[in-house]
């Protein structure tokens, strides 16, 4: 799974978030393994949203729910077809135990996929999301300073819309999360057959371990750990193990 691209060696130090960035920025192709794993930081951050988002751009959106990364991850992406409406491609990645047993010969990297499905939207259907998304307070001020642990369940959207670009978190448990109405809109229409992790609270000293470069012990948990840190209008920090 991509987790095992940011699991350092012992002792080893985890290169700075703006470093990961500089080296590893997605530019497309999510749905090949090896570009997943190599830019999962840039693909959460809207990098390539970001550097295309223009005036007469159309809009594109991107909204990553993490539900604790090991267990299960989904990215909503919405791309606009002009007078059709627009299209909605929904990935969902699950524990790789699992998807060990979708193994194949002819696709030795398929339990490395996502499962995916596309789903055309209408205009009424895409005015129908963006109210969502503005009773969510996705278009307004990111709550910057809030860190994101992986193990976490949390929202993160990168949005383009008329030539500006959107970024914005949300953190469960909290009022901001409980107030956030997009999830269910983008829920229905999830076309990929895998049910939706719900969230789960993890205790706030969980965090910290994901901070420190240690040797792991057969009794670790396994996968990755890692924090993420919201700033004005991005992401700003980034360690783990």
């Amino acid at each position: 799974m991509i987790s095992s691209a940011f699991r350092p060696a012992a002792g080893v130090v985890v290169l700075s978030f703006s470093a990961l960035l500089t080296a590893c920025a997605y530019q497309g192709d999510i749905d090949n393994p090896a570009t997943l794993k190599a830019t999962w930081f840039s693909y959460l951050n809207g990098d390539d949203i970001r550097a295309n988002c223009v005036e007469g751009s159309g809009r594109r959106y991107r909204l990553v729910y993490n539900a604790d990364y090991n267990e299960q991850i989904r990215s909503y992406e919405v791309i606009d077809q002009g007078p059709q409406g627009a299209s909605l491609i929904t990935r969902v990645q699950g524990p790789s135990g699992l998807r060990f047993s979708q193994l194949r010969l002819s696709d030795p990297l398929g339990w490395a996929r996502w499962t995916k499905s596309v789903t055309p939207l209408s205009l009424d259907m895409v005015e129908r999301l963006d109210a969502a998304l503005e009773a969510s307070s996705a278009f307004g001020p990111a709550p910057s300073g809030l860190q994101l642990f992986s193990k976490e369940t949390y929202w993160i959207s990168s949005l383009c819309r008329d030539g500006q670009f959107f970024f914005n978190a949300w953190r469960f448990p909290s009022p901001r999360y409980e107030a956030v109405s997009f999830d269910e809109l983008l829920f229905s229409l999830d076309e990929t057959g895998v049910a939706v992790r719900q969230p789960v609270a993890v205790p706030s000293t969980a965090a910290a371990k994901a901070n420190v470069p240690r040797v792991r012990h057969a009794s670790d948990e396994t996968g990755s750990f890692f924090n993420v840190k919201v700033g004005e209008n991005g992401l700003v920090g980034q360690q783990g193990s």
